[in-house]
């Protein structure tokens, strides 16, 4: 048994981030969320059946922070709850570091984001012209925004997948409920598509 799955990528990416992954899913209805950070927004409805929510580093937060109705879980990889550094929150991001992004992204969008890609460990040509207003919001979401409450409350349907090498603090801590550690950097679904969608079937087994 599958569910259709509901993919949202994170910062500085698109739709097609997930097609490697998908590949290894033939079969497997999905609607897949386009945050418009290099051309026109997309934002499918929400499966009318019951369907598995599925994110990758900021699109993880964004999925937490929404009314997901008929949501039989969540998959999230290289996820967080909260992204930028707090009082109770040592490990996240210093503001400061996302605050000079932000800065940057208006002077030379195209450098700011080839350094974050590559840092994230992809050296692949940007998708398309930046969208600079969309970006930035997403920058400022990452500053601002903490589904911590939220990610407590999908409990044992929140299984999570991260890198042991992810260079950002906020995607090796993973959750509280149950997940994995493995090999790899901050773009498990692109670099271990296979892996991934493993996961995704073993959820469907422990769940079907």
């Amino acid at each position: 048994m599958s569910l259709p799955l509901y993919l949202v990528h994170g910062w500085g990416f698109d739709a097609s981030f997930w097609n490697p992954m998908l590949d290894h899913l033939p079969g497997v209805e999905a609607y897949v969320v386009d945050a418009g950070y290099f051309g026109a927004p997309s934002h499918p409805p929400l499966p009318q059946t019951p369907y598995l929510a599925v994110g990758h580093s900021a699109g993880s937060l964004s999925l937490l922070e929404q009314d997901l109705p008929g949501c039989e879980g969540l998959v999230l990889f290289n996820g967080f709850a909260r992204f930028s550094a707090a009082g109770d929150y040592p490990d996240g991001v210093p503001a400061r570091v996302l605050e000079r992004m932000r800065r940057q992204l208006q002077k030379s969008p195209e450098t700011v984001l080839a350094d974050f890609r590559n840092r994230c460990g992809t050296d692949e040509p940007l998708p398309g012209p930046p969208a600079l207003e969309r970006l930035d919001a997403g920058l400022e979401k990452l500053l601002l925004d903490d589904a911590r409450e939220q990610a407590a409350k999908w409990g044992d349907r929140l299984h999570w997948m991260t890198g042991q090498s992810d260079p950002f603090p906020p995607a090796r801590l993973g959750f509280s409920s149950p997940g994995s550690i493995v090999d790899g950097g901050h773009l498990l679904p692109l670099a271990e598509p296979a892996l991934c969608a493993d996961s995704i079937r073993q959820w469907f087994a422990r769940h079907g």
